[in-house]
């Protein structure tokens, strides 16, 4: 789905079709239209725990076990150079993205024309996921501005992840 031209509206139809996609080992989305709302949302489903949890694990039933089980086939994501994404959208990903511990690439690049800015808190964020990201080799974040300290954090646990290089 790169180059496709894809706004969030199109994402929407995008996530309603995610938990049916239980194999799903790369979505490449980057090179669109999509703001902040629509990869925040793309982001979010490939959070969820999937549906499975629900039909085995319904509410109430306190004998199965509560650990959610969540998307563990997604190897790469590409979700950068999006022209309508700021700080806010890769802010919240960052917050998110440790969820999906089977990432070996994961692309947060901002758009060259409109590059976003990670503030302090979605830095730190960033830099507390990777450690929940063990496969991960290829971590992308071209034309994103952070301050000092949220870039210092990020680096340190850049240098520290066993497979990033």
């Amino acid at each position: 789905l790169r180059y496709t031209g894809i706004r969030d509206r199109g994402v929407s139809a995008l996530v309603k079709a995610l938990p049916h996609l239980v194999e799903l080992q790369v979505l490449n989305v980057s090179n669109n239209n999509i703001g902040d709302s629509g990869i925040v949302s793309l982001v979010q489903t490939l959070c969820q725990p999937s549906s499975l949890d629900t039909e085995q694990n319904p509410p109430g039933n306190k004998r199965l076990s509560t650990a959610p089980h969540y998307n563990t086939t997604l190897q790469e994501l590409y979700i950068g150079n999006n022209r309508g994404v700021t700080g806010a959208g890769p802010g919240r990903v960052a917050q998110l993205i440790g969820a999906l511990p089977a990432l070996t690439w994961l692309n947060m690049s901002g758009d060259e024309y409109s590059p976003a800015h990670l503030s302090d808190t979605a830095a730190m964020a960033l830099a507390e996921a990777l450690p929940r990201l063990p496969a991960l080799d290829q971590l992308d974040l071209l034309f994103i501005s952070m301050e000092p300290a949220g870039f210092q954090a990020v680096m340190q646990a850049a240098e520290e992840h066993p497979t990033l290089e």
